[in-house]
């Protein structure tokens, strides 16, 4: 079979626009059974996603990491999505004007998994995603596998502030927030807003990777693991403010990374003037609060007596 055509081996599959997870085990033992992607098999996997974009799990995932090692191998050093690749990606997923859920998932698995991302890229995916939630035949709304996504998607390693939200995600939040504020959203996404907001608030740091240049230049280069991101993560999520306060603790093997640290997350906690009144103006733009921004204002009245005047006069007329 395997001396058939590409496109031949791939016909039966997703016919009905759904693709199995046996089909899927299909395609990993006999279309990419070298674990590598050529540019012939990445376009047939992109033909194969426009015409059966829905499947079982394993079938987004499949396509996610299939395409993504294809972008992040095909020229060294290894990791890094070029503008060049990032441009060819932009054109094909936009061919019917809007990505769908499977090229989504595969730009995303792209931000988590690249040591770099073109600065444009983290715009271009979260807008991708707004689209999505907001185009649904039944009005829009975030499901849970959607609240999944943007999560990956806003604390993906590769993408625009890394760990820390930065202004422009969290204005994405505000009007995925305010698009869906009647809607019968997962419980997930009521989190997910309120602690991607609080972020941005409180916490301004990431991990900066090499530059693909200096990491072409110096061929091999070791990482920074002296942070654990796992327990970051998990510290940084739960917990609230204090939370978020709590990770930038993680200790480290360097003494002066651990000095810097310190001292720019003490930098990070205080609620800027600036942060203060753009949170003011964007906060009740519906002309109202609704239940997750009231939730919001719940965790910043745990510090209400060290924010700025007007943010407090925000929790006075919240009250």
């Amino acid at each position: 079979m395997s001396d058939l055509p590409l496109e031949t081996r791939l016909a039966a599959i997703g016919a009905d626009g759904f693709v199995s997870a046996d089909e899927v085990l299909f395609l990993r033992r006999t279309v990419f059974a070298d674990g590598v992607v050529s540019h012939a098999e990445l376009d047939a996997l992109f033909d194969l996603g426009d015409r059966a974009q829905d499947g079982d799990a394993e079938w987004f995932q499949f396509f996610a990491e299939a395409a993504a090692d294809f972008y992040l191998r095909e020229e060294e050093p290894h990791g890094y999505l070029t503008a060049e690749e990032f441009d060819g990606l932009k054109a094909r997923v936009t061919r019917d004007a809007c990505a769908n859920p499977l090229e989504i998932a595969l730009m995303v698995k792209l931000m988590e998994t690249a040591e770099r991302t073109p600065p444009e890229m983290a715009e271009f995916v979260g807008a991708q995603i707004k689209a999505h939630i907001l185009a649904k035949k039944d009005g829009p709304a975030v499901s849970k596998q959607e609240a999944v996504m943007l999560r990956r998607y806003l604390f993906a390693a590769g993408g625009d502030g890394n760990v820390a939200i930065t202004r422009r995600e969290a204005e994405l939040l505000f009007d995925i927030n305010d698009a869906t504020e009647y809607a019968a959203n997962d419980p997930a996404w009521a989190e997910l807003f309120v602690q991607g907001v609080i972020n941005h608030l409180m916490a301004h740091l990431g991990y900066n990777a090499p530059s693909r240049e200096d990491a072409f230049r110096r061929n091999a280069w070791v990482k920074d693991h002296s942070v654990n991101l796992g327990g970051f993560f998990r510290r940084m999520l739960s917990g609230g403010l204090g939370g978020v306060k709590d990770a930038y603790g993680e200790p480290s093997v360097h003494a002066a990374q651990n000095a810097r640290r310190e001292r720019d997350a003490a930098a990070a906690a205080e609620l800027t003037e600036t942060e203060a009144e753009w949170l003011a103006s964007r906060i009740g733009r519906n002309g109202g609060f609704d239940d997750n921004e009231r939730r919001l204002i719940a965790q910043l009245r745990e510090i209400e007596k060290d924010l700025p005047t007007e943010l407090k006069a925000l929790l006075d007329r919240a009250a």
